[in-house]
């Protein structure tokens, strides 16, 4: 039969949370530039080890309004 399996409707959500970290990393207003460049590839080679470990040390410590 052609039905859907269990498998087909976790790919989508295990997809999402894969990259979640990508997409928060580009989007962020708090970092720009290079900033946002490097983010983006710790948080691609390196998931949400990266993703946290720049967040914690680079990006939480700027200031709100950083130009």
């Amino acid at each position: 039969m052609g039905g859907i399996s269990i498998w087909q409707i976790l790919i989508i959500p295990v997809f999402i949370i894969w990259m979640l970290p990508w997409i928060l990393a580009l989007v962020s207003k708090k970092a720009k530039g290079a900033q946002k460049v490097i983010w983006f590839l710790m948080s691609f080679f390196i998931s949400w080890i990266g993703y946290f470990v720049y967040y914690f040390v680079v990006i939480k410590e700027l200031p709100e309004n950083n130009t």
